[in-house]
């Protein structure tokens, strides 16, 4: 390839309006494609081009994205712009995560983000995105809400951040209730330093058992992912048979490359809400957000346990808390996590997120 050829840009959004709302400024000489079920969007979107001076445009079906992506990434020297895996709207997130499977290095609104880049609409150009927002707002109207929105995206300002796979993935993993296991540790456990004090923080809860002087001879790790908080169990408790339990296939692979040869370990692959939950002590740790409300409910009424160890915060923390005591569970011990915002991978990502806290609780009855 030759390094002086210059750069093609590529922009690939959900909708007509996200062009314009989102990417006006690097819209001249790209070749935009939208991504959308609906019929009737190429007209929408050939005035979108017209207007911002896009080299072409092109309406595709979700099942073309991937493909088209292919091949343009084959052409090589292309610069894309796409959704912000931060983004709200559950049709930009999928857009974002299928055009990360295929480019190296996105450019993303900086929503949540630290920007790399950013340019300021001078008056004509912001009058200009301006009115072709309201010209195709007019030919599609968005509901008929009885009151107005505040406009939040900066339309006079347009900034962006460089992001890759592993960030898209991560980002969502951590603000969606999706799991993504495709990549290794997609919630950033490693490096965070928020899970590295709610490791620690679970460990001196949990310590309240061996205070006691009667250690858990048997724990079920609920929810055991790649293993991150079954080893610090096997730390804490070295005398215990700790029953890892694990539904994803994918996990349950990592569990077993790093806890597979561990004697007192034993890798459950299966849902929790088919395993028996009897133990000296129970660890359902970041697990019931996954489940429907009566199916938590009903695995909560399973627990036949000594002891029980939950990390749940807000509102949420409050149902589960309050679904226990009617259960005849009486708090032994709490510890209080506040909130941290910190990079997705806790380390170097421009895509920030805000873990927002949890209660860590010790339970007997």
């Amino acid at each position: 390839m030759n390094p002086n050829a210059p750069v093609a840009t590529l922009i690939v959004a959900a909708h007509p309006e996200d062009v314009a709302r989102l990417f006006s400024t690097v819209c001249a000489g790209a070749d935009v494609a939208v991504v959308a079920e609906e019929d009737g969007l190429g007209r929408e979107l050939e005035t979108v081009g017209l207007v911002l001076g896009a080299r072409s445009t092109r309406a595709l079906a979700p099942a073309g994205l991937e493909s088209w992506c292919r091949e343009h990434a084959t052409r090589g020297g292309v610069r894309v712009f796409t959704h912000s895996p931060q983004e709200d709207a559950p049709r930009h997130r999928d857009v974002c995560l299928a055009v990360s499977r295929v480019f190296d290095r996105l450019q993303v609104p900086a929503l949540g983000a630290r920007p790399t880049a950013y340019q300021v609409l001078d008056d004509a150009a912001f009058q200009r995105k301006l009115e072709l927002l309201n010209a195709l707002y007019r030919e599609r109207p968005g509901g008929t809400e009885a009151c107005t929105h505040p406009v939040r995206d900066g339309l006079g300002v347009e900034a962006f951040c460089e992001v890759r796979h592993p960030d898209v993935v991560r980002a969502l993993s951590l603000t969606k209730p999706e799991i993504f296991a495709e990549l290794e540790d997609p919630w950033g456990f490693t490096h965070s330093t928020y899970e590295r004090e709610r490791y620690a923080l679970t460990a001196r809860v949990l310590g309240a058992l061996t205070g006691q002087g009667s250690p858990p001879r048997s724990v079920v790790d609920v929810g055991a992912c790649e293993g991150l908080m079954t080893e610090r169990l096997r730390s804490l408790f070295p005398e215990a048979v700790v029953h890892a339990v694990e539904s994803d296939p994918h996990f349950a692979a990592r569990l077993r490359e790093r806890l597979g040869g561990d004697e007192r370990v034993r890798i459950v692959e299966a849902s929790a809400l088919d395993v028996p939950l009897e133990a000296d002590l129970v660890l359902l740790a970041e697990v019931l957000y996954y489940l429907p409300v009566e199916a938590g409910r009903a695995l909560l009424a399973r627990i036949r346990a000594s002891h029980l160890l939950t990390s749940y915060g807000g509102r949420f923390g409050e149902e589960v808390h309050a679904a226990l005591r009617e259960l005849g569970w009486r708090q032994v011990v709490c510890g209080a996590l506040p909130a941290r915002i910190e990079p997705v991978d806790g380390v170097a990502s421009p895509l920030l997120v805000r873990r927002a806290g949890t209660d860590v609780r010790l339970w007997s009855r």
